[in-house]
């Protein structure tokens, strides 16, 4: 399966918000949270927004934020027929080597604690670091020697 990413544009995001709002919903609806499209909206100007392709079509979606000395994941997405077919450890991989290029120290995220996403993060060497409500934050420490090659700037189109 040849997988990449590249740098979502402006059409993507109405795919990216439906995508995320349709994965979220189950997650939402047990913790009465109503979808909130204008605050969507403002994390896509804030946040790096990164379409995972297999194969080159739109399979997911990765965004990304600096946040300290980290990079936060702050939304991992996939199109339910994606799922289970190692997408998602492909993309946490490639968010830790783009964490590596930058001079990142550590990879960080949160997840509800009744994901299923969350065995994903703990196999990719997360852990949890604290439990706030029902959401797990969830930090990688990352070696900035480690020989995972870098993120191309050619798979960034």
């Amino acid at each position: 399966m040849n997988l990449s990413l590249r740098t979502a544009i402006g059409k993507d995001a109405a795919f990216c918000e439906s995508l995320s709002r349709a994965n979220m919903a189950v997650y939402h609806r047990a913790r009465g949270i109503d979808w909130d499209p204008q605050r969507f909206q403002a994390s896509w100007l804030q946040f790096e927004n990164l379409m995972v392709l297999a194969g080159g079509e739109v399979v997911g979606l990765l965004r990304l934020l600096a946040e300290g000395d980290a990079l936060a994941i702050r939304d991992l997405q996939l199109l339910p027929g994606q799922q289970g077919r190692g997408i998602g450890s492909w993309a946490v991989e490639r968010a830790k080597a783009l964490a590596r290029e930058r001079g990142f120290h550590r990879v960080v995220l949160r997840v509800y604690a009744d994901n299923p996403a969350r065995n994903l993060y703990l196999r990719r060497g997360f852990v949890v670091e604290a439990t706030v409500d029902d959401t797990l934050h969830m930090a990688c420490p990352l070696d900035l020697a480690d020989s995972t090659p870098p993120v191309s700037t050619k798979e960034l189109r």
